[in-house]
């Protein structure tokens, strides 16, 4: 749960767990909550919002950067980072970039204290680069090693994650949406690119099970009140990779938390994308599911065990409206390489009909 009522609050701030707390008329303990953290989000005035011409578009996926900042690890440093936003940036007209969404463990040790104040402020330097000189939507969802401990989104905390991209960071951006609970960790943005209007809903990381049947319900609402926008669903573990690698057949499996996703969000229509990142070895998978007559695509990258922390190695996912095409890209602008194996470069079927 994240809505915390002042009993909560109270409590916390006198120093008293959420298992003490009883009711006067009969014994009935109350769940532990995440941990009140009162901290001020970080604003930045956003430049003109980028132009997106009518036609194909794209939009830039950023897979786990985590390895990339300030106790970088096998290989990786922020000039890795760097070079994926500046190239996102020089190249947003030419491939007439729609919308940025990043895969989660943004960092790799989250609100630890040792390292937190370091992590958060290259992430937030980075990032930032896509809100000037041009403001280029995007979104990120949370993974775990944004969540400190890692892995739990009630009893953890994410303080540094919404301390640079928390709600009022975002509020009144013309693609900002809302969000869930009293915090950014899981939100959702709109735009229109194609001619077609999208939804892109962020649901933070939950392995364990501590909030899935809210978050869910939630999401569900979101979809159904934008049902007439086609939806992409990002959230940070949902695919196992490719059981062969280079190649999409056999399609790569649900992970426990991809399936609840899976199962709790398809009787939505308009969901027809899911994107995520977190399971590392090759890194690469994708698979295809049809409930009721529509194809929701799932597509998983994330390069960090690849040489170089992932070697700054990122997606461009191409739409083609016109043709229903949707075309996948890997590649590296620090590396200046690309991947064009099986299931790192191909195309698909957009949406089950064509949009005319």
């Amino acid at each position: 749960m994240k809505n915390r009522s002042n009993l909560f609050a109270a409590a916390l701030l006198a120093g008293l767990s959420f298992s003490a707390i009883k009711s006067t008329a009969s014994v009935v303990e109350l769940p532990q909550l995440r941990p009140v953290v009162f901290i001020d989000t970080v604003l930045n005035t956003p430049g003109a919002p980028a132009v997106v011409n009518p036609g194909d578009f794209a939009i830039a996926v950023l897979p786990d950067t985590q390895y990339y900042l300030a106790q970088a690890q096998l290989g990786g440093n922020f000039d890795m980072f760097k070079a994926q936003i500046e190239w996102i940036r020089k190249n947003q007209a030419r491939e007439n970039i729609a919308y940025v969404a990043h895969m989660g463990d943004i960092t790799e040790h989250g609100d630890n204290p040792v390292t937190s104040k370091s992590e958060w402020y290259l992430a937030k330097t980075a990032i930032y680069g896509l809100e000037n000189p041009v403001s280029i939507p995007y979104g990120l969802t949370v993974g775990n090693h944004d969540q400190f401990p890692s892995q739990y989104p009630v009893k953890g905390t994410t303080s540094g994650y919404n301390q640079y991209f928390g709600v009022k960071h975002f509020e009144g951006r013309p693609y900002y949406g809302g969000h869930y609970g009293d915090n950014n960790d899981s939100h959702y943005d709109k735009f229109t690119a194609g001619g077609v209007a999208f939804i892109v809903v962020f649901l933070e990381f939950d392995s364990h099970n501590e909030d899935q049947a809210n978050l869910y319900t939630w999401a569900n609402k979101i979809l159904k009140d934008n049902a007439s926008r086609k939806a992409i669903v990002v959230s940070h573990s949902i695919l196992h990779f490719n059981p062969v690698k280079g190649t999409n057949t056999p399609q790569a499996p649900f992970n426990a938390e991809g399936k609840a996703i899976y199962e709790s969000l398809k009787v939505n229509p308009n969901l027809f994308m899911m994107l995520c990142g977190h399971v590392g070895d090759n890194g690469e998978g994708y698979r295809t599911d049809v409930y009721e007559g529509h194809t929701i695509k799932t597509f998983l990258n994330d390069y960090q065990s690849r040489p170089n922390g992932g070697n700054g190695l990122m997606r461009l996912y191409k739409f083609s409206v016109k043709n229903n095409q949707l075309s996948v890209k890997t590649f590296s602008p620090y590396a200046k390489v690309e991947e064009t194996d099986g299931d790192s470069q191909f195309t698909v079927l957009l949406f089950d009909k064509a949009v005319k």
